[in-house]
């Protein structure tokens, strides 16, 4: 099969799409870490909780996608603020192995309570966004592929936004960058650790939103996704919040090309197989900072 220059595209479109995708679900576990010192091995499940709950609204509540989409993100950064108050700061001084363990604990929990609720099986998430391809120039685009990279781009301009712009958001990089200096200037700690982690729920859940439409809803759809999002982390810099955003990007991109190139079958391999190249060729990642060891 003969691959032209407007499939290479219409490849690369469908890539950036999913790698906006990650790249939040990436953010999530970037936020979380830089703040609470966690890796919240959790935040795929907030991926699963933001679609269950955005086509829960969608299909009970006047077939809003809009309206689905942001009661979902704010459902699951609810959820996340919830585990922050009884499991995170619980442990906060326990062993980092403790935290976990506990996070593991933590994403059964909910993904046995949503099977509970919503079933086993996959659920379809109607065509929001239309079915019918957008020609643009040479390439033919599913109009799902653009609005997922338009809202992600827009949800990563407004977080930047709030931690530029906004006291608030000062205070909770001040909170991640020594915890006992901002305490001193009177910067309300546990607050920015509520904060951090419903902003890190939100944007897994804003994700798993973005999906639902194009794939099907179910409850195991955030183990996978939790992993992807985890090995973007991993390859654009653990704790760099660019380096979370090219990192999805660039997982986006390689499956979308092995899937076309190679085979669709190992398509989710790539995301691993990238995981453990990086972590031995280039420990800390594209954008990380190299660490000092004594």
């Amino acid at each position: 099969m003969q691959i032209g220059f407007s499939d290479i595209l219409q490849i690369i479109v469908g890539g950036l799409a999913m790698g906006c995708v990650y790249s939040l679900v990436a953010l999530g576990y970037t936020i979380t870490y830089n703040s609470l010192r966690v890796i919240n091995f959790a935040q795929g499940d907030m991926f699963m909780l933001g679609a269950v709950f955005g086509l829960t609204i969608y299909l009970n509540f006047g077939g809003y996608y809009f309206i689905s989409l942001i009661f979902a993100g704010l459902g699951a950064a609810l959820v996340g603020m919830i585990i922050e108050r009884i499991i995170f700061r619980t442990l906060r001084n326990s062993p980092p192995l403790n935290l976990i363990i506990a996070t593991i604990g933590v994403s059964i929990v909910i993904r046995a309570l949503a099977q509970i609720i919503w079933g086993s099986q996959a659920m379809s998430f109607p065509p929001v966004f239309g079915s019918s391809p957008v020609k643009i120039g040479p390439i033919v685009i599913m109009p799902s592929y653009l609005w997922i990279i338009g809202i992600a781009f827009v949800s990563i301009l407004l977080l930047t936004f709030f931690f530029k712009k906004t006291l608030t958001g000062k205070a909770m990089l001040a909170t991640a960058q020594h915890r006992d200096a901002a305490s001193i200037m009177g910067i309300n700690i546990f607050k920015s650790d509520s904060l951090a982690a419903s902003i890190s729920a939100g944007l897994g859940g804003i994700g798993g939103v973005l999906v639902g439409p194009i794939f099907f809803v179910e409850t195991e759809m955030g183990a996978i996704a939790g992993l992807k999002g985890f090995a973007a982390a991993v390859l654009g810099g653990f704790g760099s919040v660019p380096g979370a955003i090219v990192g999805g990007v660039i997982l986006g991109l390689a499956e979308n090309f092995s899937a076309s190139f190679i085979s669709s079958a190992y398509r989710d391999a790539v995301a691993f197989l990238i995981l453990i190249g990086v972590l031995v060729f280039k420990p800390n990642g594209i954008l990380g900072k190299k660490i000092m060891r004594v």
